[in-house]
């Protein structure tokens, strides 16, 4: 019985050391109760997770991939973006969408109506689209 019981325990720390990866994972951006996508970049050995929804804070690839486009646009307009999109005139109304669910045309329209509806700046809608863009042009496949 001994025996069995020192195998049991030995297995379990076999078992506990396959499972737990040596690399960190970063899912700060992962909001509570939201399943993440799998793996999307790693960076220096830092694994990096996306939300399932692609609602995000924006980071230096999501930066990277918008200003193919657009070339002027900066860090701070897309937090703009983000912080009109989860804390401001979007989820006042509705709550955030899922940014993955539509294509770029279907974003443009969606944006042009709510901007209406919300009453934001036309610098505020701007940021707002070019928020979900950079979503989208990095999202996992």
């Amino acid at each position: 019985m001994k025996k069995l019981v020192i195998i049991l325990n030995v297995f379990a720390v076999f078992i506990l050391a396959a499972c737990n990866p040596s690399k960190k994972t970063t899912a700060s951006s992962v909001p509570s109760g939201k399943a993440p996508v799998t793996t999307q970049t790693q960076a220096n050995n830092i694994l990096f997770v996306k939300p399932s929804k692609g609602i995000q804070m924006p980071g230096d690839e999501e930066l990277a991939a918008i200003r193919l486009r657009y070339d002027e646009m900066t860090m701070e307009k897309l937090k703009q973006g983000h912080t009109i999109y989860t804390q401001g005139a979007c989820v006042n109304c509705h709550g955030a969408v899922n940014i993955y669910n539509y294509g770029e045309e279907r974003w443009k329209t969606i944006v042009d109506d709510m901007a209406k509806r919300a009453m934001i700046s036309a610098a505020e809608k701007d940021a707002v689209y070019k928020y979900v863009l950079a979503i989208k042009a990095t999202q996992p496949k």
